[in-house]
């Protein structure tokens, strides 16, 4: 057994023995509803987000110590529209340096949010931040370099739902908190007080952090929500740092509408969705077919282990029961809701074209960078206790530019690894899959995305830059498990 898989079993026991359901409960605490500033009608003034720490009860009656964006735990979620100019002002009060990136929005370099725009303590940062691209999911985060995994952890997470004119005259349910859901999964470690806890370990460097627990919108699961007859639409984050979720219902396939970057071009039935983090998906339940029903998720591990994962199978060993909950259950009313049916066609999307590109450009995301440029990486600001990681044999370095782009180009970038299962995130676009793991990507990631799966083999994508990123304000593509982002596996390049 060598020390990965030690690794596993070990957290595998921990979870079978019941402390990793410490905090669940066998009833279920009503679906907290994020609260909704809706833009869409108009914008008056500008967009106050004010980035604070506060105190939040998960559900175990202790006060956790958190960030929160208007909120005291996360942040709003914010309905916009394609053609809009968002005003924002960030206001930093959180007592550190911090920034908040806009993942997923096609914008320019210079009000992107990464770790170039860096908003002091006590500062405001008033970024407007233009509205181009087609209804889709998107969220805001922290980004700041070396400080991603923990603020994010604590707190500073938003959702930005962009709908166009097709999204709003779409036969589909959008009616906040009654049909239309947006929902937060994250997964939290708890100490014995019930305070949501977070600990850098050398294990936590290597495979990112990986809570116990599972928390939705805020609230720890199983949680549980009343909606009307007819179809109900739940727009999903996987805001986790670094754990992959597996997807799927109770009653029947899940049925999947949209990816990051918008609607699929029909809907997709399927018994499972991968879900890495930083990932969106939007599905649709139909609540005329049962009394109830629940979406399940399932803690992949690190990934590894394909949909049931590794510490599912391990538990099971141990004599726990396998690691998947009933996140959210949904119980029928007798009110008369939603009464469009599934949809067919949803989206114009063909296939991708690998021969309109120019260039292709490889990138290998790298766990281990030896002493010599662990040193180095830590000069750079990466923090990843004794080690570092790297692309392309290069920790992250704010003042280098590791790409230069052609505004308008084509381009297929190639992706690899050399351990385990990574998400890799590309900033200002959404792009096509050609490959994911040296395969044909499932049915429901064949849309537009921002995230691509890498594990074996090539994961190849097909992407276009529409939008400058200068020296000063460079795009970054990094793997999505925050700590290895923190460590180095992350680069930058401009756009011109």
């Amino acid at each position: 057994m060598n020390r990965r898989t030690f690794l596993k079993a070990s957290s595998a026991a921990i979870l079978a023995t019941g402390a990793g359901r410490a905090w669940a409960q066998s009833g279920l605490r009503p679906l907290p509803l994020i609260p909704m500033t809706d833009l869409t009608q108009g914008i008056n003034g500008r967009i106050m987000l004010a980035l604070n720490p506060s105190t939040h009860d998960f559900g175990n009656g202790a006060a956790s110590q958190t960030f929160g964006i208007n909120n005291n735990y996360l942040g709003p979620v914010l309905r916009v529209k394609q053609g809009q100019t968002l005003p924002f002002s960030v206001i930093n009060g959180i007592g550190d340096v911090t920034t908040l990136h806009w993942h997923g929005l096609h914008i320019p370099g210079e009000v992107d949010g990464g770790p170039h725009q860096e908003v002091e303590p006590a500062a405001t940062w008033s970024p407007d931040v233009p509205i181009v691209q087609h209804a889709s999911m998107n969220w805001f985060h922290s980004h700041t370099h070396g400080k991603t995994a923990q603020q994010t952890y604590n707190g500073l997470a938003g959702v930005l739902l962009v709908e166009d004119d097709a999204s709003l005259a779409a036969d589909l349910p959008k009616t906040y908190g009654v049909d239309d859901f947006t929902l937060v999964l994250q997964d939290k470690m708890f100490s014995g007080a019930g305070q949501m806890s977070y600990v850098l370990t050398g294990e936590v460097f290597e495979d990112g952090f990986q809570g116990d627990t599972l928390v939705v919108n805020g609230a720890i699961a199983p949680v549980g929500q009343s909606v009307p007859t007819g179809l109900v639409r739940l727009r999903i984050l996987n805001a986790c740092n670094a754990r992959f979720l597996s997807l799927s219902m109770a009653e029947g396939p899940i049925t999947v509408i949209a990816s990051d970057g918008g609607f699929l071009a029909s809907s997709v039935q399927t018994e499972s969705i991968l879900m890495s983090p930083g990932e969106r998906y939007e599905v649709l339940v139909d609540m005329r077919a049962a009394e109830s029903n629940s979406l399940m998720v399932g803690f992949d591990g690190d990934g590894e282990g394909g949909e049931e994962g590794a510490l599912g199978f391990l538990s099971g060993l141990f004599g726990g029961q396998a690691n998947t909950l009933a996140a959210l259950t949904l119980t029928r009313t007798g009110d008369q809701g939603f009464t469009g049916s599934m949809p067919d066609q949803l989206a114009n999307l063909g296939a991708p074209d690998p021969t309109q590109a120019s260039v292709t450009r490889s990138f290998e995301l790298q766990m281990d960078t030896g002493a010599d440029l662990a040193a180095l990486a830590f000069a750079w600001g990466n923090i990843c206790g004794d080690g570092a990681m790297s692309i392309n044999g290069q920790p992250m370095n704010m003042d280098r530019i590791d790409e230069e782009v052609r505004k308008g180009d084509t381009e297929i970038w190639r992706i690899s690894v050399d351990d385990q299962l990574h998400p890799f995130h590309i900033h200002g676009c959404s792009f096509r899959i050609l490959s994911q793991n040296g395969t044909t990507p499932p049915a429901y990631a064949q849309g537009w995305k921002d995230m691509v799966h890498v594990e074996e083999g090539w994961s190849e994508v097909l992407v276009k830059f529409e939008h400058d990123a200068p020296a000063d304000a460079p795009y970054m593509y990094h793997c999505h498990i925050l700590e290895h982002e923190d460590c180095g596996m992350m680069g930058q390049f401009t756009v011109a």
